[in-house]
């Protein structure tokens, strides 16, 4: 960001420039007295500053998978590919057929564009309201990917009660907002590089973070993100890459043990503040029968299972590798990481746990939710209420990084 910001001013001064030298009716021409240049060249140049200061926009998937259909309305009047819908409080059904997005009888295309009229209208999806425009592609033919594009700002403030309690202590909703407006402006640099080959930045799901619109904002989310506007984690003057979770259980994991790149900031490190957190310690019984069954039901040849061996673990204890003995002393080793998505994320809280046989049952006992990777968002409240500011939060879990206002 702070490379299009300089980029953008650099863009018009050198338009500025242009106009002066060569326009014989421009104001800023070179014949006009140097009084009369600086009035009117440092109007302008706050007017550029203003627009670069502007928060960027942000374009996040809110379909489900293989969505055919949805149902709009919204807040006040609006338009659904430049026809203005007059019954706005009337939801209008959209489908995906083979002759393109269809509208009652209309065939409205293969891509349709769904703005508010005023500033004050929100745009209803599904019964859920957003802000900004509503973008809905078909993909392959029969499927919908719905697309909600909106300033970066407006987005983060459907974010932060999706992520955590915005009745937390204003340093830790904040470090939150700086958190999460950092991860979405790192989505939003990669879809550039790739020259926007996605329609979309990021997801509204955990895979990338919760983002629930409208519905999910109160007055102090919005406080947090507004007290916070434009400021950005950084190392060494870049917007810094980073990511969080729920609960470290007493030690965080770095980058490149859970997905293999380093970053000097993600490092592993103990953790004392989270220990009173629901998800600091975690218990997981699964009956062999049915753990045999996923493993089935996603594709692996797998018999009867004995055992489940630990390989090896990081450096706070998280488990790297395991293995799985099965029939025919036969046997599969996986990454924690892969066998944990494979169970479930909602069943093995983390990858720091230890595993047990008991009869015909594996046992799980476990530490913390989450990857493990950057801010631990149980700890960074606790924080909070022992005094720590926002600042000191995010330096104790992104250390050697500064706070950087972009915009």
């Amino acid at each position: 960001m702070r490379y299009i910001k300089f980029y953008n001013l650099k863009k018009t001064l050198v338009i500025l420039s242009y106009l002066m030298e060569y326009c014989p009716f421009h104001p800023l021409r070179k014949r006009r007295n140097r009084v009369e240049f600086i009035i009117i060249f440092s109007f302008l140049s706050l007017f550029v500053l203003k627009a670069c200061a502007s928060s960027p926009v942000i374009r996040v998937k809110i379909s489900s998978e293989k969505q055919r259909k949805v149902k709009i309305s919204a807040t006040g009047p609006y338009r659904i590919k430049g026809e203005r819908i007059k019954n706005f409080l009337a939801a209008q059904e959209l489908r995906a057929t083979l002759k393109g997005i269809v509208m009652e009888d209309k065939i409205l295309g293969k891509e349709v564009w769904i703005k508010p009229e005023r500033d004050s209208s929100l745009i209803m999806v599904n019964g859920r309201r957003y802000r900004g425009d509503i973008l809905i592609f078909q993909q392959n033919g029969s499927f919908l990917e719905i697309i909600n594009q909106l300033p970066l700002e407006e987005y983060l403030y459907g974010v932060i009660r999706a992520e955590i309690s915005s009745n937390w202590p204003a340093a830790a909703v904040r470090a939150q907002a700086i958190a999460s407006r950092t991860y979405a402006l790192n989505k939003r640099n990669d879809s550039l590089k790739k020259n926007n080959e996605e329609n979309y930045d990021l997801f509204s799901t955990v895979k990338h973070q919760v983002y629930r619109g409208v519905e999910a904002e109160d007055d102090k989310a919005r406080e947090a993100v507004d007290a916070t506007k434009g400021k950005v984690i950084t190392y060494q003057s870049e917007v810094a890459t980073i990511f969080y979770h729920d609960c470290c259980g007493g030690h965080t994991a770095s980058s490149e043990s859970v997905w293999g790149k380093a970053f000097p900031y993600l490092k592993a490190k103990k953790e004392n503040f989270c220990k009173g957190s629901p998800h600091y310690y975690w218990k997981f019984r699964i009956k062999r029968d049915n753990l045999e069954k996923i493993f089935k039901d996603n594709g692996f040849k797998i018999g009867k299972i004995y055992s489940i061996v630990p390989l090896t673990f990081d450096e706070g204890g998280r488990m790297q590798k395991l293995r799985i003995n099965y029939s025919n002393g036969d046997i599969l080793d996986l990454k924690g990481n892969d066998f944990r998505n494979l169970i479930g994320t909602d069943k093995l809280r983390s990858t720091l746990f230890k595993v047990k046989k008991e009869n015909d049952y594996f046992i799980f006992t476990g530490r913390g939710r989450g990857h493990g990777v950057g801010m631990c968002q149980q700890g960074a409240k606790v924080m909070a209420e022992r005094g720590f500011t926002t600042e000191e939060i995010l330096k104790f879990y992104y250390p050697g990084t500064e706070i950087k206002k972009i915009y």
